[in-house]
């Protein structure tokens, strides 16, 4: 199975035990920031992130292909996540509707 088959495959079965993966981001960066006492949240993107370097530094201590398929998955959403934001930057139409959200 591909990467990328692996990913969706990975999604789709937690889309359906957890819901929606950007929503959840938001809502860990929200109660990070709160536990860290910060002003502002931690934004979906940067949370992504932060989860895609704990599953490098796994990947440092010992192989496991999971951590690199997952480590994948968050690049990848953090990715979708900051260009759908410069996309809805750029739409003079309003904010583009969730698409990402896989």
């Amino acid at each position: 199975m591909s990467i990328d088959h692996k990913i969706e495959h990975i999604r789709k079965i937690k889309r359906a035990e957890y819901g929606s993966f950007t929503k959840n981001l938001t809502l860990i960066g929200k109660s990070w920031s709160a536990l860290l006492d910060l002003d502002q949240p931690i934004p979906p993107e940067k949370v992504a992130l932060m989860y895609a370097a704990s599953k490098v530094v796994r990947a440092a201590y010992k192989y496991k292909e999971d951590n690199f398929v997952d480590a994948l998955n968050y690049l990848r959403k953090a990715q979708q996540i900051q260009q759908q934001e410069a996309s809805a930057t750029f739409n003079t139409d309003g904010p583009v509707k969730d698409q990402v959200d896989g």
